[in-house]
Parts: structure tokens; C-alpha cells; sequence
């Protein structure tokens, strides 16, 4: 089994919980549930790119996968002034990440859930009407590339793979959906 059948796999149970649990439907219902949200995933996104980011194996990969811009540029967008955005708060604990293959781990989910954005990112749309410009930029983060970014990262994560890394890769990307669910799902 591949690195990435492992990681889907043996994720799937948490992926199935966060899933059921987030309640998009009604959270995208209007515009205010719909503010709140990103709230709280810019609040799970800065506080996860700047610890992830200080060990990240390739600063270049990684700082072009960053979505804490396009969520400040939705959350002014929104209404929201970029002094208040800096006071939202962040998710902490966030899952440990003792090395290099621990973020790549935690990658995983979180490049998963772009895949999971562009779905959303359409609903939005049709509920809300916002697009890219208008305070959907975070569910549109790679456009028309979403497909492409993520065979690039799925390519990387085979490329690392290794009997003493794989381990720690999946058990990272296990606690991030914990950690993931319990902040995002969290009423505010």
C-alpha cells in the first residue's frame, strides 16, 4: 500500500466525522454563519503556517500552499478591518510537529480540504454570489489548479516516503483532523 492509500484509508474516520460535523449547510446558509466560518479557519490557518512553516521541508512548496492571505482578504471583504482580524483568535493546541515529515502529514489534511473547497466554493456562490473577489477567495485558492496542486503534493508525499518516516506522516495527519474538527466545529 502506497503512502497516500494509507493516508486515505486510515484517515477516513476522522475525515467522515469533520465532515459531518461542520454542518456546511448551514453554516453557508447566510452571510453572517458564513463570516464565522472563515473566522475560524483563519484562525486555524495562522496559527498552523507560522509553526508548520518554521519546520517545513521546502519553504518554496509550502509558502505557495499558504491560505492565511486569502483568508484576511475575505474577512475585509466581509467587513471585517485588518486590526480586527489580527485580535480573531487562533487555534491552539494545534497537533504536534516535532519534524519536517510531521508537516507533511498535516499538509495532507489541509491540501485535502482544498480539494473539498472548490465544492463548497460553488455553493457559496450559488447561496451567498460570492466569488474570488468577493469574500470567496479561501474556498478558490488555487482555481482552475486545485486538481494540479494536489497530484504536485501527492507526488512529493511519495517521493519522501520511507519506513521511518510514513508512521509519523499518518499519525500527524490523523491528530490534524482532530484538531481540525475540535476548532472548527467549536461554537464560537
Amino acid at each position: 500500500m502506497t503512502l497516500l492509500e494509507r493516508l486515505k484509508t486510515e484517515t477516513r474516520p476522522a475525515h467522515d466525522r469533520i465532515e459531518t460535523a461542520m454542518d456546511l449547510e448551514r453554516r453557508i446558509a447566510a452571510r453572517d454563519g458564513y463570516k464565522d466560518l472563515l473566522i475560524r479557519f483563519y484562525g486555524f490557518h495562522s496559527a498552523w503556517e507560522k509553526a508548520a512553516g518554521a519546520i517545513a521541508p521546502d519553504k518554496t512548496f509550502f509558502e505557495s500552499r499558504c491560505k492565511t492571505k486569502l483568508l484576511v482578504k475575505d474577512l475585509v471583504t466581509l467587513g471585517l478591518s485588518e486590526e480586527e482580524i489580527i485580535r480573531l483568535p487562533q487555534c491552539d493546541p494545534l497537533m504536534p510537529l516535532p519534524s519536517p515529515s510531521a508537516v507533511l502529514g498535516s499538509m495532507y489534511v489541509v491540501e485535502g480540504a482544498t480539494l473539498g473547497g472548490a465544492i463548497i466554493a460553488r455553493e457559496v456562490e450559488r447561496k451567498l454570489g460570492f466569488d474570488e473577489q468577493t469574500g470567496c477567495a479561501y474556498f478558490k485558492s488555487y482555481g482552475r489548479e486545485t486538481a494540479m496542486m494536489w497530484k504536485q503534493f501527492g507526488a512529493r508525499l511519495l517521493e519522501v516516503s520511507s519506513p521511518d518516516t510514513d508512521d509519523e506522516i499518518v499519525s500527524t495527519a490523523q491528530k490534524t483532523f482532530d484538531v481540525m474538527h475540535d476548532w472548527l466545529c467549536e461554537i464560537p
